[in-house]
């Protein structure tokens, strides 16, 4: 368990950020044939995301070097995880849910998933991840918990704009 709570928190941070990457990317390209943008765009946000993963390990790692028990701290950090995991898995699985009826629904069906479902999703997005860093620091007074649930929201959140600013400003 102590290792499937990074991984699994780790696995939807990056499957959201190539999400994110192609949302950036949406609206910006008036091409028939549009499958590899939006590969790229997809790739540009599994990058981006993955830095930001990248830094909030590095701060983890850097506190746990200079910590005189990092076992207690780890074992802190997955408590959070698992409370973190308590708002998102739910959230992710309608999601997914709202995506495999996108895909597989016809033409009216898909459109039908996308404005009651993935739309508003989206939308709510931002206001599930931090609900969710409330939930998982509400039992905890360690600032690594708070630093790195703050960071990897941050981080999370960050990816859109940033991959948006950077490669889709302007339409193609």
């Amino acid at each position: 368990m102590t290792v499937l709570v990074p991984l699994v928190l780790g696995t939807l941070a990056l499957v959201d950020a190539a999400l994110a990457g192609f949302r950036a990317a949406t609206g910006r390209n008036a091409r028939i044939r549009k499958r590899s943008y939006y590969l790229a765009a997809s790739r540009r946000g599994l990058a981006s995301g993955a830095a930001g993963l990248g830094l909030v390990a590095l701060l983890i790692v850097t506190a746990f070097a200079g910590s005189a028990d990092p076992g207690a701290r780890y074992a802190g950090l997955v408590g959070a995880g698992t409370r973190m995991l308590q708002v998102l898995a739910p959230f992710a699985a309608v999601v997914v849910v709202s995506l495999l009826a996108y895909w597989l629904l016809p033409m009216r069906g898909s459109t039908f998933v996308i404005l009651i479902g993935l739309g508003p999703f989206t939308l709510a997005r931002p206001v599930v991840v931090i609900a969710a860093v409330g939930w998982s620091v509400a039992a905890s007074s360690d600032w690594l918990v708070w630093a790195a649930a703050l960071a990897a929201a941050v981080s999370v959140l960050a990816v859109e704009p940033v991959v948006h600013r950077r490669w889709y400003r302007s339409p193609a």
